[in-house]
């Protein structure tokens, strides 16, 4: 089945494993709340409203069709904010198909900075980051003080950059048919209104959550598993803004 519980979270390979570094999403700030403004000058009336935004139908499509298209609608997004929490790790991205930036943080690993900019990578950890990372590459090409950098084509900033899944974007993923999801009723999450759709298995269960009004942006993952991310998705079509980072600048070591 390919849903983002399996095909979109993969565990990093050898080049990280010395640090148990997991491939996780989340690419992915807040997105602004609207604020009403009066002119320069003038007497306040009402508060500038905005409209309410229109169902969208959503809910009447199968499991599979509303968790497809919420997938796809984000895609078509062209970028978003996501944030991500599991046991053990936790990422703040925002993220486009070329760009990322935001920090990813591992439980007793530490920390990083990431921007992506085409296919340019730089990342910059805490301490405890660099510590490890040296020690399991032999070299000190972590600092606290620098940014690290190097291409997609470099093993090392390609499976840091990982944790942005920008396939999302690029290639949205869509549950298989076979799966058995099911569609719940239309409740609230986060002050948004969404259809659920629910898959269990095996006394666990992972829930995905489409907006029913406006665009059916895919909004948030609930799962009843620790070693399985939860996710909120907003902030769709908002700028990601990556730019080349100031300071100093160390190259990564080839792998």
């Amino acid at each position: 089945m390919q849903t983002r519980n399996q095909s979109i979270r993969r565990a990093s390979t050898a080049l990280l494993c010395a640090l148990a570094l997991t491939s996780l999403a989340a690419c992915n700030s807040d997105s602004g709340a609207a604020k009403s403004k009066s002119a320069a000058g003038s007497t306040p009336s009402k508060a500038a409203t905005t409209p309410a935004a229109k169902p969208n139908g959503i809910d009447k499509l199968s499991a599979k069709e509303i968790y497809d298209t919420g997938m796809k609608t984000n895609a078509e997004a062209g970028s978003f904010h996501e944030k991500m929490a599991r046991a053990g790790s936790k990422s703040d991205l925002r993220l486009s198909a070329t760009e990322c930036v935001g920090n990813v943080e591992i439980s007793e690993k530490g920390s990083f900075e990431i921007i992506r900019k085409g296919t340019d990578v730089w990342a910059k950890p805490d301490s405890t980051f660099a510590s490890g990372m040296n020690s399991a590459l032999g070299e000190k090409s972590f600092s606290t003080e620098k940014w690290t950098h190097g291409t997609l084509g470099n093993p090392l900033m390609a499976k840091l950059a990982s944790w942005c899944h920008q396939e999302q974007l690029t290639a949205p993923d869509t549950l298989d048919a076979a799966s058995k999801a099911t569609k719940g009723a239309v409740t609230t999450v986060d002050g948004q209104q969404a259809v659920p759709v629910v898959l269990t298995g095996k006394g666990e269960s992972v829930t995905w959550y489409v907006a029913t009004t406006g665009k059916p942006y895919f909004i948030k993952q609930d799962s009843t598993r620790a070693d399985m991310q939860d996710l909120t998705d907003d902030g769709f079509g908002q700028s990601v803004g990556a730019k080349v980072p100031t300071g100093a600048v160390v190259e990564a070591p080839k792998g």
